[in-house]
């Protein structure tokens, strides 16, 4: 059973929540006698490739077929289809999430309600110690609360489903919605182009996907190879080649080599264009596990929840009489920024020192809500990147961008395309310790790339702790105080509690608001530590603080772990690890600034919001750049260390 593409969240008692697995999707059928089969989406046999979840499998004692995805989840316990891709090269270990049974003690159970099967399913794997096989959990009703969650975790999305539908095999139902934050596709590889400069195997690929039963041109992919990807990937090809076009349309390219539209690959792009052009896309592997005759152009669907619901507003709506009060402030604030969108420039050069950034969509609402535009944020990193620079330059950038403004989704980029970029725009390669491959990183050197990647809607700036030069070893060490469904008011205690434990080994912190609900606590080292060492002792105070505010600070990793508590974040510590850069936006309510505090200002007065882009300049013309000491003298960790050793009688 498949769902159909919605596009925003919503509320509804008669439907289930879950998370969205980006992985394989995978059905299990298991005969109870110690035989098991996996089967992708176009029932290719999987047991090969996920050998230790086929052989868990054959564990089980009942007959049955279930429903499922198998995926590789990141440190922070994400699932990303790039490690998949990876896994066997570089490790990993393959989960399977399931989240469905249609067969049970040889009994066809589709017909029953989706809640029910659900039960079916929780006994059967109660029945089982399985290892890395999980029941994939849901809630009930709240689905915009689980979409923000899963918004916050970076997750590729969340899926819906009416809690009474029935199992449709091989059908596509608006009984079960996906709702993505992060915009992946699958796509036919049409072809490639020649490559250029120090380029190996091809350029870069031409992109497909079937239209009312016609193959189309959607776009081509130059980003998110590495040698391995570039070389497997033209092998592949190479079986494949043809002279002639395989889509009718016009293509953009010369000397372009067509392919039978066999290969299908996974890309993460920004949006779709008015001419149904993907914009920006991102490679992110090749699929074994669907045919290419299934990769079809969808729109997202009007459900019959949604409509039920516009026809009770409508309902309401004619039962109410017209209000006749004047405009409110947010109509207020509405029309001043359709005011500002009708008399601003669009796109325009900009002459910045020696340099010129092309400039694009000045006008475009990048905070409705608040009226601010495009332009006045990029204006903002014009003013402040004096200030910016010396947390910047040398670093690699993991650019947050959100290039419909910080309402709509982001997606995270490391890897650019040096060719592509201004030639004031200076990269680096280095290895991604997520993915294990070599990595073009963006490093911000001068104030025109800070305001190119402002123009890319990079909203957050995130530096590395460390520099290009010394990638192993951080200028500051950094605990990240990070709530979990707690009050602000707790996070501060947790940094007084933190400058307590510095104070008493003799160690000079600094602290700043993270922009969001956070509180970031950094000591300065001068690139003198290895990350390794520089871990531990973190982790040390960490403990030192969890020691002291048990019931509200915690170091579990697992969310659900620590609910109503603040997470001592001191993996931060690690190479490839980014922060918030000091003076750093973020996409949240009001345009918030990561702002450096004075240690008296944090107290219970103190809230992230009250620093704004719209006033940060005037702050620091009065108070300076408070986070210049962490630039400076590195601490002695050495000798602070014997001090909370023997402090913890370790």
């Amino acid at each position: 059973m498949m769902a159909e593409l919605y596009e925003t969240p919503f509320d509804n008692k008669d439907w289930i929540f879950e998370v969205k697995y980006d992985g394989y999707r995978a059905a299990a059928r298991c005969d109870g006698k110690g035989k098991a089969e996996l089967y992708s989406r176009n029932l290719k046999s999987l047991n090969d490739d996920f050998k230790s979840i086929a052989e868990e499998m054959r564990k089980v004692k009942r007959k049955c077929l279930l429903d499922g995805e198998v995926v590789v989840e990141d440190e922070k316990g994400i699932s990303k289809f790039q490690l998949m891709q990876n896994y066997k090269r570089r490790g990993g270990t393959l989960k399977y999430y399931l989240f469905d049974i249609l067969e049970l003690d040889g009994k066809d159970v589709t017909t029953k309600p989706l809640l029910e099967r659900k039960k079916m399913l929780i006994q059967l794997l109660k029945e089982h110690k399985l290892q890395n096989v999980f029941y994939s959990d849901h809630i009930v009703e709240h689905g915009i609360e689980i979409y923000n969650q899963a918004r916050k975790l970076n997750l590729e999305g969340i899926m819906a489903k009416n809690r009474n539908s029935l199992y449709r095999p091989g059908r596509r139902s608006d009984d079960w919605l996906k709702i993505k934050i992060n915009f992946e596709e699958e796509a036919i590889v049409i072809g490639y182009t020649q490559p250029k400069g120090a380029r190996q195997f091809f350029g870069s690929l031409l992109l497909g996907m079937y239209v009312d039963g016609e193959l189309k041109y959607i776009g081509n992919c130059g980003t998110g190879f590495n040698n391995a990807t570039l070389k497997e990937v033209f092998d592949k090809m190479q079986k494949l080649k043809t002279s002639i076009p395989v889509v009718k349309e016009k293509v953009p390219f010369k000397n372009i080599q067509w392919i039978k539209p066999e290969l299908v690959c996974q890309v993460k792009y920004t949006e779709w264009t008015a001419d149904e052009i993907m914009r920006h896309p991102v490679f992110l592997g090749l699929r074994f596990d669907k045919p290419a005759k299934d990769v079809v152009r969808r729109k997202a669907v009007m459900s019959r929840h949604k409509t039920q619901e516009a026809r009770r507003k409508t309902t309401r709506a004619a039962s109410t009489k017209p209000l006749t009060k004047v405009a409110s402030k947010k109509s207020a604030v509405k029309k001043s920024a359709a005011k500002k969108a009708a008399s601003g420039p669009q796109n325009f050069d900009l002459k910045v020192g020696p340099h010129t950034v092309k400039l694009t969509s000045q006008d475009k609402m990048y905070w409705a809500k608040d009226g601010i535009t495009k332009g006045e944020f990029v204006n903002y990193y014009a003013s402040v990147a004096d200030l910016m620079l010396p947390y910047l330059k040398d670093r690699p950038q993991s650019m947050h961008r959100f290039p419909n403004g910080a309402d709509k989704p982001g997606f995270y980029q490391k890897d650019v395309e040096p060719k592509n970029l201004p030639d004031f725009v200076r990269t680096e390669q280095q290895l991604s310790e997520s993915t294990g491959e070599m990595v073009d990183y963006i490093v911000c050197d001068n104030k025109a790339t800070l305001v190119y990647m402002a123009n890319l809607g990079c909203i957050e700036i995130h530096p590395w702790n460390s520099r290009v030069a010394s990638p192993t070893k951080p200028d500051w060490l950094v605990i990240d105080l990070d709530p979990e469904d707690i009050d602000f008011k707790e996070v501060v205690k947790t940094a007084l509690a933190a400058k307590n434990v510095y104070d008493e080994i003799g160690l000079k912190c600094y602290v700043k608001t993270s922009g969001s609900t956070g509180i970031h606590i950094c000591v300065p080292l001068g690139a003198k530590y290895e990350f390794d060492d520089v871990r531990n002792f973190a982790e040390l105070v960490a403990m030192r603080i969890n020691a002291m505010l048990p019931d509200i600070t915690s170091i579990e990793r697992s969310p659900k772990k620590r609910k109503k508590k603040v997470y001592l974040d001191y993996l931060q510590n690690s190479i490839g690890q980014t922060l918030a850069a000091p003076y750093s936006v973020r996409p949240k309510p009001g345009a918030t600034v990561s702002t450096p505090l004075e240690w008296k200002e944090v107290n219970a007065k103190l809230s992230p919001k009250n620093f704004t882009i719209k006033n940060i300049m005037k702050r620091v013309k009065a108070k300076g750049d408070l986070w210049k000491p962490v630039l400076g003298k590195g601490a002695d960790l050495n000798k602070a260390m014997k001090k909370l050793e023997a402090m913890s009688g370790a």
